[in-house]
């Protein structure tokens, strides 16, 4: 097997040693040049070294790994981000179909990421997943992008024209808002992880909807809604008030 040169940029010693040990062992394939434990030390590794791998934790002392992303524009190399945190960064990361592993990083999630990345290394992608984890990282920006898995690739979809996941047993129907339909190959529990938050709401086992795109609810035992497609879906009598408690926070 090809090796793969790789660097370790994290400023916690134990977790850096830790990363390292299991590399040696399990993965003597991946070549580490050097390990960083902050910012500057880490753009000075990476553009002596050019790894082709590098681990980079989200939380470097009083600053964000991801200062070194922007810093290297193009010339960033494969990135696998650790933390310790399952937090908004680790979302915004999902949202951009990248990778990360969680702190203590189990071997057998260390080999999935390093098969995942010598796949990526082989046929690089474009630089648009980490365009897009820079502008998800942005709290305020109403302009958020999600990576979607579609039968070429990937597209890249505004999270502002989702309309509606709809569930299809073990693949999604996403609605967009020009009417445009994407069948994704991952669950409606898996959407309802990545997007649900205030702006969207599963109003029932089929229905994830962006709540700004309900045009209308119509009362019943659980009731419907009429959302932007012109659609009409069922509201589940156990998300009803749920739902009605969001649509007055509008």
């Amino acid at each position: 097997m090809n090796q793969m040169t790789a660097v370790i940029v994290d400023d916690e010693q134990r977790s850096s040693k830790a990363l390292s040990r299991l590399l040696v062992e399990h993965h003597p394939d991946v070549v580490i040049m050097g390990i960083a434990e902050d910012v500057p030390g880490g753009l000075d590794l990476i553009l002596r070294a050019s790894p082709q791998l590098l681990f980079l934790d989200i939380e470097l002392k009083d600053r964000k790994g991801f200062e070194i992303l922007q810093v290297l524009g193009d010339r960033r190399p494969h990135v696998i981000f650790t933390t310790a945190h399952e937090g908004y960064a680790v979302k915004a990361i999902r949202f951009s179909a990248l990778d990360y592993l969680l702190k203590p990083i189990a071997p057998s999630d260390l080999k999935a990421a390093i098969e995942r990345a010598r796949k990526v290394i082989e046929a690089p992608v474009t630089n648009e997943k980490y365009e897009a984890l820079l502008k998800n990282l942005d709290r305020s920006s109403g302009d958020r992008m999600v990576a979607l898995p579609v039968a070429d690739g990937l597209e890249m979809v505004h999270v502002n024209e989702i309309v509606q996941c709809e569930s299809d047993s073990n693949y999604t129907t996403v609605h967009l808002r020009e009417g445009k339909r994407l069948l994704i190959s991952r669950t409606l529990k898996e959407f309802e992880d990545l997007l649900g938050d205030q702006e969207f709401m599963r109003i029932h086992n089929c229905h994830l909807v962006q709540i700004k795109h309900i045009k209308k609810y119509i009362r019943g035992d659980g009731g419907v809604v009429l959302i932007s497609t012109g659609l009409t879906l069922p509201v589940a009598r156990r998300k009803k008030q749920e739902l009605l408690d969001s649509l007055d926070r509008l």
